[in-house]
């Protein structure tokens, strides 16, 4: 038996020995004045669950909040804790919230229409508040029959159903959720003024998701835990697919006032197959301690990560450090450092996310962080004015890049770095944050990439900008403008006899929404996206769709 069957076993023992023992469950609400980190931030963890997304403008989708959404154990004794971001960048702004302005939870209906034949229409049917549960279900539906490109040849469609629901009982509470997505892209990335049946150019992604959560219920408790669960089938029109399962544990234990234990495991294991089946697993152990005192936060860890596949035969074994230091100089400032090194789980389900324009047959090699290093500063300035400002250096290997297919230009390889490439960033983020009356957010990020094997770091972009801000009139009315900012992204050009490289011109997207509540039960809503009608690019080959505007009503029941 080999090592990795050895580990898998004693995880899964550990598992259900810490099942009856400890949990915690608590709620993390963002004070007025801090950096508002979830509008920028994509999570580092196993994420292997679809979310609902709005993906009419063919850019990476943001995570939607579901009622049963698990979020990370939060550490009260601290007053701030530093988390790494992932490179990856989105090619896409993230939609604000779409945040109704009632307060209770309940059903209601929304449909609209806009241009390029676009309906779009959400159910919900939700359980009223209720100390023992939360339980629901949810259909929404998105498409535009025309696109950017000869009209139906680019159209889009994305459906999905969701299932959700929670129990909370004296000692522990338990959630889950069942989900279905179903994806339709067309690959117009072909030379204009081709005769081309759109039928020939067809993809669909189907996606089904099965996940749970445990969690304690005793906040105070000096033993807490958190036990998920996930399961994904994800597959193609080209007999392409992908079978995840995903569990793991989040363990804290309170020594004293001052310093805590943590525990995190994850367990991964997929199957890939087209045409050749490759099976890979992946266990991930990450003991440490966290101490405070005096306005110093130590956060010490050890990540162990033990991984293989089947199509290479190959099993792996990897330390790495995770080491987190911050410093309260007063009140309201604080600087930090992180070292941190990770294998960054990479699968078919991942990838398509990011682009759907890419090949059925990909090549899926995790990529190795071997060392990443952020040091900065953060806090806050004034009342409801906060910043984050940081530097950040690390070496990657395996590191993956979208590259346009020489034989059918209008679909993308993944193309992997094999050598190291270091990477080089600036941060810079400020918000302002009243209550829910007024809010904005500002994210800026230079990267600097030194590939090794590679001749440039393609398709991701040199600067990024993302700006939110939404404004609350008397709980009557709600306008919320987003805008984000790519530059810097080049592309390989493939000429008959050689390789040059392209520049994209940079990618510019303003968005503005108004809802407007007309009774208790009803309201209504205009959103335009992409109010500059720009056909930026942030894949090569692949134009944006331009002004988009769409009118619709809402009622609750």
């Amino acid at each position: 038996m080999t090592v990795l069957f050895r580990l898998g076993f004693v995880f899964i023992y550990l598992i259900i020995g810490f099942i009856p023992t400890f949990a915690q469950e608590e709620d993390f609400i963002k004070d007025e004045g801090e950096v508002v980190e979830g509008e920028f931030l994509i999570s580092k963890e196993l994420e292997i669950t679809l979310p609902a997304a709005q993906r009419i403008f063919q850019k990476v989708p943001p995570d939607e909040i579901n009622a049963n959404e698990t979020e990370a154990l939060q550490y009260t004794f601290k007053k701030y804790t530093p988390q790494l971001k992932d490179i990856r960048t989105r090619l896409r702004v993230l939609k604000l919230k779409d945040e109704r302005l009632t307060s209770k939870p309940g059903s209601y209906l929304k449909l609209g229409f806009g241009n390029y034949l676009t309906p779009d229409a959400e159910l919900a049917l939700n359980t009223r508040e209720n100390k023992k549960g939360n339980f629901g279900v949810r259909l929404k539906h998105l498409s535009s029959i025309n696109g950017p490109v000869d009209k139906e040849n680019s159209g889009d469609s994305h459906s999905s159903i969701n299932a959700f629901g929670r129990y909370t009982g004296k000692k522990a509470s338990i959630g889950g959720d069942l989900e279905y997505f179903r994806d339709g892209y067309h690959f117009y990335g072909y030379d204009r003024g081709m005769e081309v049946d759109k039928d020939t150019i067809r993809q669909n992604f189907d996606d089904i998701n099965l996940g749970f959560d445990i969690k304690s219920n005793d906040v105070d408790g000096a033993l807490q835990y958190k036990l998920f669960g996930k399961v994904y089938n994800t597959t193609d029109m080209y007999n392409a697919g992908e079978l995840g399962i995903n569990t793991g544990l989040q363990g804290l234990y309170k020594i004293n006032e001052n310093m805590h234990a943590k525990l995190d495991l994850d367990f991964l294991y997929t199957s890939y197959k087209n045409p050749l089946q490759i099976n890979r697993s992946l266990i991930r152990v990450n003991p440490a301690f966290m101490y405070k005192i005096n306005g110093l936060t130590l956060d010490v860890g050890l990540r162990v990560v033990n991984h293989s596949d089947t199509l290479n035969n190959t099993e792996e074994t990897q330390l790495f450090p995770a080491v987190t230091v911050a410093y309260e100089l007063n009140e309201d400032i604080s600087v930090y450092g992180i070292l941190d090194g990770d294998v960054e789980v990479v699968t078919f389900k991942k990838m398509v996310r990011e682009n759907p324009f890419v090949n059925s047959n990909l090549p899926t090699i995790h990529t190795n962080k071997n060392v990443d290093v952020l040091v900065g500063v953060k806090g806050s300035l004034i009342q409801y004015l906060a910043f984050d400002l940081g530097i950040r250096s690390a070496i990657f290997k395996n590191l993956y890049f979208y590259v346009n297919d020489p034989a059918e230009l209008n679909k993308f390889n993944v193309l992997y770095d094999q050598g190291n490439t270091s990477f080089f960033q600036g941060i810079a983020s400020l918000s302002f944050v009243k209550s829910s009356i007024f809010g904005s957010t500002l994210s800026t990020r230079y990267n600097a990439y030194k590939t090794e094997e590679l001749e440039k770091a393609w398709h991701r972009p040199k600067f990024e900008l993302d700006f939110a801000a939404w404004y609350n009139i008397y709980n009557k009315i709600r306008l919320s403008t987003e805008l984000f900012v790519l530059t810097g992204i080049e592309a390989p050009d493939y000429g008959l006899f050689s390789t040059t490289s392209v520049k994209l011109d940079p990618a510019v997207d303003l968005n503005l929404k108004l809802d407007y509540i007309l009774s208790e039960k009803y309201s209504v809503f205009v959103s335009v996206n992409n109010l500059f009608n720009s056909d930026y690019q942030v894949y090569n080959r692949y134009p944006t769709r331009g002004l988009l505007a769409i009118v619709g009503l809402s009622v609750s029941f």
